[in-house]
């Protein structure tokens, strides 16, 4: 059975058919940008004039459209931005977080190739993660680690005018020669193009402290010890050049490194502390002052490791003290000790 059509059906359908392609020829894909044509990019203002990472810009001017890259000229560090927040008179965007601290510019193009340039500080200042070591003499190479460290030009022991020499420094790293202090311990204070710092990190000066060992024993203290050999040694050490070496006979057991015979006044002293440097596994140590007071401590294996007590809590009462014995558990290892002293 054949079906006829009307010719009104069939002008229906021929000008439904237009109608879908002429709507189809003038749709076109988008990401939501405004569909500004490029132009010749003119500064009016970016706002703030300084800030750090992560932080939200706004350039405003005449001829901003379809900027296709912005770049922080230190260290030539890329923006992302929003092509949608992109008009012919601003353009919205954030300071990298990898951005170079310090005075720089802002270079902005467009798809034309045509560029804008504007001045701009990134506030980077200079953040210390880690440290290593934190005791020091006059000399002592300490090594700082963290970020935006490469434009560092000073640091100081905080509070004084005592100035550390700098080694070398990169973005995330900072070597630092510890100068001749009388202060006892303190921060550090590290300058850069952006501002300062005062670490978390406290750093103690050997110098300063009443040692029991240093590069050698002090103060009258010598070895009594019992089940090993003690000596001074230039194999491990936290400053100078040597450590004390612990060496605690492998084929015995409960081995002693008893140092007596000295006498230290500790009643204007805070802290007893010492660096221990694990053995191959981590072993059980007992120490204690005068006898009295025994502590447990693990100490780690291959690595040094800080200990540090407060007298007024862990020592109560002791106002001098002759004698420090460390005792390891069960069959010996050599373990390296340094800096076995007392801070105020």
């Amino acid at each position: 059975m054949k079906k006829i059509f009307s010719n009104k059906q069939i002008s229906f359908g021929v000008l439904l058919l237009a109608s879908v392609l002429a709507v189809s020829s003038c749709t076109k894909d988008t990401d939501g940008s405004p569909g500004i044509p490029a132009g010749t990019p003119v500064n009016a203002a970016l706002k703030p004039d300084s800030a750090a990472g992560g932080s939200l810009l706004t350039l405003t001017g005449s001829g901003l459209g379809d900027m296709r890259s912005i770049v922080f000229s230190n260290d030539s560090v890329p923006a992302a931005f929003y092509s949608t927040l992109n008009t012919e008179t601003a353009l919205v965007f954030r300071v990298p977080d990898t951005a170079s601290g310090g005075p720089q510019d802002v270079i902005f193009t467009n798809s034309q190739g045509k560029t804008l340039i504007v001045p701009f500080k990134v506030l980077a200042y200079p953040n210390v993660t880690g440290a290593f070591p934190t005791d020091f003499q006059q000399g002592t190479e300490v090594t700082l680690t963290g970020t935006n460290l490469a434009d560092v030009n000073k640091v100081l022991i905080d509070g004084t005018s005592d100035e550390a020499t700098i080694v070398s420094k990169s973005k995330k790293q900072l070597v630092i020669q510890m100068p001749a202090s009388t202060a006892s311990r303190g921060n550090l204070k590290i300058t850069n193009a952006s501002g300062d710092l005062i670490t978390t990190q406290e750093f103690v000066n050997v110098s300063a402290a009443a040692t029991v060992f240093s590069e050698q024993l002090d103060n009258g203290f010598q070895n009594w010890g019992w089940g090993g050999s003690f000596d001074a040694s230039a194999d491990a050490f936290i400053t100078g050049g040597k450590g004390l070496k612990a060496a605690y006979d492998p084929s015995g057991s409960w081995g002693g490194m008893q140092l007596g015979g000295g006498n230290i006044d500790i009643s204007s002293y805070k802290y007893f502390s010492f660096w221990a440097k694990g053995a191959d596994v981590d072993k059980n140590v007992q120490f204690w002052l005068n006898w009295g007071n025994i502590k447990v401590v693990t100490i780690p294996a291959n690595k040094w490791t800080y200990f540090r007590y407060q007298l007024a809590t862990d020592y109560p009462g002791v106002t001098s003290v002759n004698n420090v014995t460390f005792q390891i558990f069960d069959a010996g290892k050599t373990i390296y000790f340094d800096n076995i002293m007392f801070i105020k």
